[in-house]
């Protein structure tokens, strides 16, 4: 997986856990979830794709593209592109000491604020034991 810590390089062939690799790398407090939704039956649940699914399998690349990662970009920002680009669904999640939470009411926040964010209540929690 290509990646100079502002964007990451996706292909048919890139794994999801390649993809979330690169994106914890440059942010490790935040983690990417890939989900397929199915809403057949009325009511829209979404389910977490395998992260050892190749990404042609959940979606067709053509030519290779790079999604911006860069820390001013929004959550909202990085799951827009994705699903308007692959037409893949993605959920954010933040690390709140042991446990990730997944960000909505603050998905307006630029990825380096929500590292830290996540960064601060880690060692907090971690600092309260």
């Amino acid at each position: 997986m290509d990646t100079n810590n502002k964007e990451i390089l996706i292909h048919n062939e890139s794994l999801l856990k390649d993809i979330q690799g690169a994106f914890s790398a440059r942010y490790p407090f935040l983690k990417i979830e890939f989900l397929q939704t199915d809403n057949t039956a009325k009511t829209l649940r979404s389910a977490k794709i395998d992260n050892s699914t190749a990404l042609k399998q959940i979606a067709n690349v053509g030519v290779p593209q790079k999604l911006d990662i860069n820390s001013n970009r929004t959550v909202s920002d990085i799951s827009h592109d994705l699903q308007h680009t692959l037409g893949v669904i993605v959920q954010v999640f933040r690390k709140s000491g042991n446990v990730w939470n997944v960000i909505s009411v603050t998905e307006g926040w630029t990825l380096e604020n929500q590292n830290s964010a996540g960064e601060f209540i880690s060692s907090e929690m971690a600092s309260s034991y």
